[in-house]
């Protein structure tokens, strides 16, 4: 995909909105820290404001590049190539876990009697379908529908409303800030640390003076809204409930009244998961062409859908371990691409920036 193909800030701010909510639609981030997970989730959303910022900086010091080429700029071809399939596969892991995520919702709460595989390859088709059509496709698909997704989970808060118990939030701290600070290392890595995909994203933002603006506008409101959703989910149905539960957010939803709305959480999810995946399959697509100079991703979009499909099936033997792997070692498995790897990179521009600086002064 050339870098002729353009998107305006707000597809842009949009995209990071949907990938930015993508699961946690039907899981609560920071859960283990019980009736605390609200102030894990507000210290990763900061945390996850500040790796962003690293994002930007780094990509501000090479405008025009992608993740791909600033590795090859800064680390040099070889080790910089090496790195980039590190982060290629970093994408198609992701984007495998969002898949066996919807595929794992779909056949528990909606259609049980589906099989898995069956699942896993009709949402992978209608995927590599957008993936296949382009950024702008995908990006015009995304502004149509994600701010539809805002509007329902605000509308299921207030439903909710009446159903919601305050002293649910305590004992504040009743194990003290441990528990907290770990599960606030689960929030940064899942969702807002994975955002670093988003460095494929930015050359082809065609106004690239609005990143910081696009960027601090998705992650106030994507995290407004999925804090909103874990104080909901928390006081209405308690600690008990959010630990104990699959889904806790499905779980919440069944106290509304005559109202079946599992229909419309399916598809809701299937909005702002299908935009996570679509990011992530875009990316890695990208990434490979980018590595072997190929001119057009849609190549590489069908060997890599079927790659997804078997990854998707094979990675967890239930869904219980799913959820083990996303909470437990998904952080820890993420701080490399997300946190260090970033890091490092930001330090070798900037020490190669003083050096340049230093020669023309002299």
């Amino acid at each position: 995909m050339g870098k002729q193909v353009q998107i305006s800030a707000y597809q842009f701010t949009v995209l990071l909105m949907g990938f930015i909510v993508g699961s946690t639609g039907i899981i609560i981030p920071g859960s283990r820290a019980g009736q605390d997970a609200w102030l894990a989730y507000i210290l990763g959303w900061l945390g996850g404001f500040l790796l962003f910022s690293i994002y930007l900086s780094l990509y501000q010091r090479h405008p025009g590049k992608t993740l791909v080429e600033i590795h090859q700029v800064l680390l040099g071809k070889w080790l910089g190539n090496a790195v980039s399939i590190l982060y290629i596969w970093y994408f198609l892991h992701l984007g495998t876990l969002v898949l066996r995520n919807f595929v794992e919702y779909t056949i528990t709460i909606s259609l049980p009697e589906t099989p898995l595989w069956f699942m896993a390859i009709f949402s992978a088709v209608i995927v590599a379908y957008s993936v296949k059509s382009g950024l702008e496709v995908t990006s015009r698909t995304a502004e149509l529908l994600v701010p539809l997704t805002f509007v329902f989970n605000l509308g299921i808060t207030l439903l909710l409303s009446p159903y919601m118990e305050y002293k649910n939030l305590l004992p504040f701290l009743e194990h003290g800030m441990p528990p907290v600070l770990e599960a606030s290392l689960s929030v940064l890595t899942f969702p807002f640390g994975e955002a670093v995909i988003f460095l494929m994203i930015f050359p082809y933002v065609n106004q690239g003076k609005a990143l910081k603006k696009s960027f601090v506008t998705a992650f106030l409101l994507a995290g407004v809204l999925l804090l909103s959703a874990t104080f909901r989910d928390i006081m209405v149905l308690g600690e008990t409930g959010i630990e104990r539960t699959i889904f806790p957010p499905h779980l919440s939803t069944k106290r509304i009244p005559f109202l079946n709305l599992d229909p419309f959480i399916g598809v809701m999810f299937y909005v702002t998961g299908g935009t996570k995946m679509c990011i992530c399959y875009l990316a890695a697509t990208m990434g490979i062409a980018q590595l072997t100079k190929s001119k057009d991703h849609r190549v590489f979009v069908y060997p890599i859908g079927v790659l997804l499909v078997g990854l998707s099936l094979w990675i967890y033997p239930n869904i219980a371990e799913m959820l083990r792997w996303a909470i437990e070692v998904w952080p820890y498995y993420s701080i490399p691409f997300q946190i260090i790897i970033p890091i490092v990179l930001l330090i070798i521009s900037m020490v190669q920036g003083n050096r340049k600086t230093s020669k023309n002064s002299s």
